[in-house]
Formats: C-alpha cells, sequence, structure tokens
C-alpha cells in the first residue's frame, strides 16, 4: 500500500457521520466505510456487494439526498461497476 493510499485509509477511518443523518442511514454509511477500511487493510480484491446495495437503498429513501445518490449512480456507471439501463 503507497504512503497515499495509508493517509486516505487513515482519513475514512477518522470520518464521523453527521449527527442530523436518519439512523438507518447512517448505519448504511458507517458499515459501508467501516468494510472499506477493511478492504484496505488486508488489501482485498472487492467489497462484498451487500454494503453497497444497503447503502443505496438508505440513500434511496431521503429524497433531500437524491443528489448523493445520482452521484454514487454515476460513479458506479463510469467505473463500469453497474449497467447504465437509464435509458
Amino acid at each position: 500500500m503507497s504512503p497515499e493510499q495509508k493517509e486516505d485509509l487513515k482519513r475514512v477511518k477518522d470520518l464521523k457521520i453527521r449527527e442530523d443523518i436518519p439512523d438507518d442511514l447512517k448505519i448504511a454509511i458507517e458499515s459501508f466505510l467501516n468494510q472499506a477500511v477493511i478492504i484496505g487493510e488486508y488489501e482485498l480484491d472487492h467489497m462484498p456487494s451487500e454494503y453497497l446495495e444497503n447503502l443505496l437503498k438508505a440513500i434511496a429513501k431521503y429524497p433531500e439526498h437524491s443528489l448523493l445518490l445520482m452521484e454514487l449512480l454515476q460513479i458506479l456507471n463510469k467505473n463500469e461497476i453497474i449497467e447504465n439501463n437509464w435509458n
């Protein structure tokens, strides 16, 4: 792992979720971030898809976070993690 990747991992470990985030969304974000740290620390190839699925489903419940959801979907599509069926 490069020094930059180690710094990124440390930043992810130190992230705190805002208090005004709904509990189910907070849990989904924390679970996703914790899993990302595990992936980084153990240099695993991928994250179980359930973590991403749970995060996306939790975000989708809250219209006020629709921009975040769309940005995540665009990132996933751009990196060919999901198929673009939006057309």
